[in-house]
């Protein structure tokens, strides 16, 4: 049974956020065309990005995370999102998928795996422990359609299971593993959610199969992007740009500063103790919003941001994991449309 959660009414008032596919199966059209090899063709400066195998499907809101193969190759998975553009007039209420793919990083190609269970976009994101990934809650296609499902894949086996519920349906968050817990901090109040939300914090205990509720962030992060560095959550997102640290140990939020800029919607990722904002949406003056091109980064050392070099395309809705190719870490970052949905970053 799933552990009954009770949250202190001050802060609930402060709330507004299988079967297995062939393993040798690969998409057509989906190999590297680099005839001197994958990894030869990806040699380029530090600070800049290279564009890779497109993944073979158009997908936005999907999430990600790596795995290495038995050859110790990095596989990122693609998982889920919709087949529609949020830009689109019609929405993405039409188009959630089950769609799974898998990259090697190091041979520049894609494999169509187990789908998922169910049809899901805009997840809370993923978290790996013991070398399984698991990705909860999340939307289905049609209005109002949230789940509090978490389902874990395991790679070695191709196979899902459903393991217990979240306490609430939410969607739109953002997943972090710290001694081997999932840290989920997720838009709880389903309906009201949008980049103007405060955002609940949900630690899941693989060990015991259960949720514990942790708090409410004191400040409006919609649609929010992060990482884990140093054992502690860092997420920044909605319309203020705040940047906020959790610390397990107290169980208590940190402000730092803001990311500039009011973004939302874009990739957050950990690369060398440092946090790596990708793309996503921002506001023009007008209150209208645009996609960008932007990699910024924060580095907790000296809590400061830095701009590096801009992605190939404007970005949003889209997914990054650290993936390493000949031993070296790179930021792999897919989603949107083909050609270009897959781009890596070389520090």
């Amino acid at each position: 049974m799933i552990q009954h959660l009770t949250r202190p009414a001050a802060l609930a008032l402060s709330i507004l956020g299988l079967s297995s596919c062939n393993d040798s199966l690969t998409e057509p059209g989906t190999t590297s065309s680099a005839p001197m090899g994958a990894e030869a063709a990806v040699a380029a400066t530090s600070n800049s990005w290279v564009t890779r195998a497109s993944m073979p499907s158009d997908r936005w809101g999907l999430t990600s995370a790596v795995v290495p193969n038995a050859s110790g190759q990095s596989i990122l998975y693609a998982i889920g999102g919709s087949s529609a553009s949020f830009a689109q007039p019609s929405g993405p209420t039409t188009g959630a998928l089950t769609t799974v793919q898998a990259y090697n990083a190091s041979t520049n190609s894609w494999k169509l795996r187990a789908p998922l269970p169910l049809p899901l976009y805009r997840s809370n994101g993923t978290g790996v422990i013991d070398g399984k990934i698991y990705v909860s809650g999340g939307r289905m296609s049609g209005d109002k359609k949230y789940v509090n499902a978490l389902f874990v894949y395991d790679p070695a086996t191709n196979t899902w299971t459903r393991k217990h519920d979240m306490p609430e349906a939410s969607w739109g968050g953002v997943t972090g593993v710290i001694n081997r817990k999932l840290y989920v901090l997720t838009c709880e109040e389903a309906e009201d959610c949008s980049e103007f939300s405060h955002l609940t914090l949900y630690r899941y205990d693989p060990g015991t199969d259960q949720w514990t509720f942790l708090s409410v962030t004191p400040v409006q992060l919609g649609l929010p992007m992060g990482g884990v560095i140093g054992g502690k959550l860092y997420v920044t997102g909605g319309p203020g740009g705040a940047l906020m640290a959790y610390d397990p140990a107290t169980n208590s939020w940190t402000a730092k500063t803001s990311l500039p800029g009011r973004r939302w919607s874009g990739a957050g990722v950990a690369y060398h103790a440092q946090l790596y904002i990708l793309g996503g949406f921002e506001y023009n003056s007008d209150l209208t919003k645009r996609t960008v091109r932007k990699t910024s980064v924060y580095d907790p050392a000296t809590n400061t941001w830095i701009t590096k070099a801009r992605m190939p395309s404007a970005r949003f809705d889209l997914t990054a994991s650290l993936v390493f190719v000949s031993g070296k870490a790179r930021i792999e970052a897919v989603g949107g449309q083909r050609p270009g949905n897959n781009v890596q970053y070389i520090r």
